[in-house]
């Protein structure tokens, strides 16, 4: 059975010129330079597409009071269709996330939206470093 999410995954594939086949749980993760990866996640039941990237490992100490300002105000994103950011309470990493509903995001919008999520991703991972190498 063909699941909705197939499409855009498909779609993604054909944008970045690969083969980007997800696993039996509808899971792909996508290396990217730097050392990081984007998982992606079509999720049927949902009725979305969903992104996901490790930032930081955690919450760096000497974090300023504007710098969890800025996250605070990031974690909102998906109220205004762009990515939030939160903390995973059990590794205490630190994770920029996107929803993409299929009933308004069509698989090109998504295959669009995949490398801006992954400059958005490069950004806030380098920005918090910068924080981390200040300790």
């Amino acid at each position: 059975m063909t699941k909705r999410s197939d499409e855009y995954f498909q779609t993604l594939g054909n944008e970045l010129g690969l083969d980007v086949q997800p696993d039996d749980e509808g899971s792909c993760l996508v290396a990217v330079d730097g050392g990081f990866g984007v998982t992606m996640h079509g999720n049927d039941e949902a009725g979305r597409m969903e992104m996901s990237a490790v930032v930081a490992d955690e919450l760096p100490e000497d974090a300023g009071y504007s710098d969890v300002l800025d996250l605070l105000s990031m974690s909102l994103g998906p109220l205004f269709d762009a990515p939030g950011v939160g903390r995973d309470p059990e590794s205490g990493a630190i994770v920029l996330y996107a929803l993409f509903p299929f009933e308004t995001t069509t698989p090109a919008d998504f295959a669009e939206a995949v490398p801006q999520f992954i400059d958005r991703v490069r950004g806030l991972a380098d920005r918090l470093a910068a924080l981390k190498n200040k300790e």
